[in-house]
């Protein structure tokens, strides 16, 4: 069975986004989550589509927030 592979792009985009989410959430867990949500965001429109002129994905900004999103369900249970 051949397994689909993650864009390298996406690996990264996951990786920081876990750096990023487990330093913030475990100061504040909901004004973190919050906070990685505008540090995401704003690192794709900001940063890749106006700096950038382009290449603003949808799913660049979801592989970042999906660590938050763990880390903040295992946060607060």
């Amino acid at each position: 069975m051949k397994l689909p592979l993650i864009p390298i792009d996406k690996l990264k985009h996951f990786l920081y986004g876990t750096v990023i989410s487990f330093v913030l959430i475990n100061i504040n867990p909901y004004y973190g989550f919050g906070l990685a949500v505008l540090i995401f965001g704003a690192k794709e429109i900001i940063y890749d589509k106006l700096m950038k002129k382009g290449n603003c994905e949808f799913m660049d900004f979801v592989y970042g927030l999906i660590p938050a999103i763990l880390l903040l369900i295992t946060k607060t249970i």
